[in-house]
């Protein structure tokens, strides 16, 4: 194959990295490229060859540094829906009690609530966990 052949080769798998983003194509893409500058200047010039070194460099990106962008790529969580509430604080509108579920309002809501201790009517609680459809709570000190 020509050096044109793999630089093709290689906007090819670029253009469906655009697409993917799963950053598995991006390493085609360098290693065809790599191949076409082996190609041109004649360190590469049967096919077996050329195929090879493709391979080598593909498999050698994918392992050693695919793990390392994705981790350098990789934003930071946001708390999103339930879990945005883990540390807010709410009021009791119904007592808890251990084994006895309550009622607090968080954010114009009302859930339904569990704590360790007794907590009475109109004291300020925050989230410290969430159990299913539960707030577990805990009494602000």
């Amino acid at each position: 194959m020509t050096a044109s052949t793999w630089i093709i080769l290689a906007i090819i798998c670029g253009a469906v990295e655009i697409f993917t983003a799963g950053f598995w194509f991006l390493w085609l893409a360098i290693a065809g490229l790599v191949t076409a500058a082996g190609t041109s200047v004649g360190w590469l010039s049967s096919l077996q060859s050329q195929l090879l070194v493709f391979a080598i460099i593909a498999l050698l990106l994918i392992i050693f540094t695919r793990p390392l962008v994705m981790k350098a790529i990789k934003s930071s969580d946001i708390a999103s829906n339930i879990d945005a509430l883990i540390g807010q604080h709410g009021v009791v509108l119904e007592p808890i009690a251990p084994m006895h579920f309550g009622q607090v309002k968080l954010n114009g809501e009302i859930w339904t609530a569990a704590a360790q201790s007794e907590i009475e009517t109109g004291s300020t609680v925050v989230v410290r966990a969430i159990d299913g459809v539960k707030l577990i709570v805990e009494p602000v000190q």
